[in-house]
């Protein structure tokens, strides 16, 4: 006889308690066990030709890889970045706590992240960039990252709204907003979920393309690109309000990730961290979503069409909409959405302005 999911909750959670996994030091950091980690949450380790390489299963079913020494994972199909390399040792493989706890745990078995978030009702929308910062642009078709990200936002905010959430701009114009002052208009709507979008570029390189996923990472962790040769260290001692969410920013990359993927069929750039400062001040879980490179090719041509950036309106819909029902299904049954606050201006102070270069409008 199977047993009730509810009881499942309670037995995997009690092993959680019980069962510390076996630790080791490593530059600095506590490791834990992966063997033993996972096993907490009812799955195991198999070992994959070549050895230094490691699979985790749930059943029969593969979630995900891990590879010695690297930070780069697969995790049931998604391309990760962790904060620390994975190490092997006399055949064990170690992963940092903080990646088990805060990277590994929310994608694997997000219903174990402890005390959930508010189920999102409130969405700030942060179309990034804006008056005379224009972003990346791509001069040989004339266009902007500015306009695009407006853009997007626009037609996701309807999308919200006919789905029934209230929708909190950060700009709606083309104007500069400082990266404090919105989060700030997040914090002040009481806001539940934060999504700011991007356009990727990585001129002179115009065949790259892809989705990416930035968070902030956890309390000292590195930036991704912070790891690359002759880059400094850049993981910060103290903890950001956004830190109290790094569970939840996790699970809510994953499904972000997941739904741009799928919509836009283009490469995975993988899910990664940079201490933005648009994330930092958040009081509720965040993420931004670099769907497509304006610098490509063959990308900046589709960004140009209406449909394709509806495609990519209706993704971030589709994640915010998962990413919903996973907290539901973590919440008490008596808990329901927050009453819509009054939401303030998208911005203070006199705006800076410039002439925008807009897509063609469409539908």
């Amino acid at each position: 006889m199977r047993p009730a999911p509810l009881l499942l909750l309670f037995v995997l959670a009690a092993c959680l308690v019980r069962a510390e996994p076996a630790s080791i030091r490593y530059n600095g950091l506590e490791y834990v066990s992966l063997d033993d980690s996972v096993a907490r949450l009812g799955m195991r380790v198999e070992r994959s030709i070549p050895p230094s390489t490691v699979m985790v299963k749930d059943g029969a079913q593969p979630v995900a890889r891990f590879a010695d020494q690297s930070r780069e994972t697969d995790v049931k199909g998604l391309r990760v970045f962790f904060g620390d390399p994975v190490v092997d040792r006399g055949g064990t493989f170690y992963l940092s706590r903080t990646d088990f706890e805060a990277h590994l745990l929310p994608r694997l078995r997000p219903e174990l992240c402890g005390a959930p978030p508010r189920v999102p009702h409130v969405i700030a929308v942060d179309p990034g960039h804006g008056g005379l910062d224009h972003g990346t642009e791509n001069r040989a078709l004339g266009t902007m990252e500015k306009t695009y990200t407006l853009d997007v936002a626009l037609r996701l905010k309807r999308l919200l709204e006919a789905a029934g959430y209230v929708v909190v701009m950060t700009r709606e114009t083309d104007v500069d907003v400082a990266k404090q002052i919105r989060s700030e208009i997040a914090n002040q709507a009481r806001a539940d979920l934060f999504v700011s979008i991007h356009f990727n570029s990585l001129y002179p390189n115009t065949k790259t393309t892809g989705v990416e996923i930035l968070s902030f990472p956890p309390r000292s962790q590195r930036s991704t690109n912070s790891w690359s040769p002759g880059e400094k260290d850049d993981s910060e001692s103290r903890e950001a309000p956004i830190n109290d969410f790094n569970r939840w920013n996790t699970v809510l990359s994953g499904v972000m990730h997941r739904r741009l993927l799928d919509a836009l069929k283009t490469g995975d750039r993988g899910e990664k961290f940079e201490h933005l400062g648009v994330l930092r001040m958040l009081k509720c879980p965040g993420v931004l979503v670099e769907p497509a490179f304006l610098s490509s090719e063959s990308e900046s041509v589709r960004l140009a069409t209406a449909a394709y950036r509806d495609t990519i309106a209706s993704a971030i819909l589709s994640g915010i909409q998962d990413y919903a029902e996973l907290v539901r299904r973590a919440s008490p049954a008596s808990v329901a959405p927050a009453a819509a606050p009054s939401v303030p201006p998208s911005a203070t102070g006199a705006p800076v302005r410039s002439q925008p270069t807009r897509p063609s409008p469409g539908p």
